[in-house]
């Protein structure tokens, strides 16, 4: 019986951890704001990992934009769902009690699913929650799905 060559294999090994590791996630955002907020790009959530916040439809006020979710901070996720191209701009804004004068917390290029981190500066208020929505100029942006 032939055995497999030791080097050969010990390469398929390191191969088959590489790949998946190349393709990790990167920051793709300015951040905006205190905390310098980061948003990194990803890919939708596993069970158990995030709390289901829903998905939330874009209607237009001065800017495309989705109702404010709360959250208590740590890590937040928005995945963008639009019919335009993938290269416009997505903030996510976090509004106290007037939606008009939102602060930007970070800019993110293209739809899909992001992670935003560092957001604890935001939280405040009598509910010590952040209020947060994703808003741009894009007309064709249709939904935004949140987790905290």
């Amino acid at each position: 019986m032939k055995l497999p060559n030791r080097r050969l294999t010990s390469s398929i090994a390191v191969l088959a951890v590489a790949i998946p590791l190349s393709s990790a996630q990167t920051v793709h955002a300015a951040p905006a704001g205190p905390g310098d907020a980061q948003a990194v790009h990803a890919a939708p959530p596993g069970p158990g990992e995030w709390d289901d916040l829903g998905t939330h439809g874009v209607y237009y006020q001065s800017r495309y934009r989705t109702k404010a979710v709360k959250s208590g901070g740590g890590d937040f996720k928005a995945c963008i769902t639009t019919t335009s191209t993938d290269s416009e701009f997505y903030d996510l804004l976090e509004q106290d009690s007037d939606p008009i004068r939102a602060k930007r917390v970070s800019q993110v290029r293209g739809a899909g699913c992001w992670i935003f981190r560092n957001i604890g500066a935001y939280v405040d208020g009598d509910n010590n929650r952040a209020e947060f929505f994703i808003g741009t100029i894009d007309g064709g942006m249709k939904r935004v799905h949140y987790w905290d």
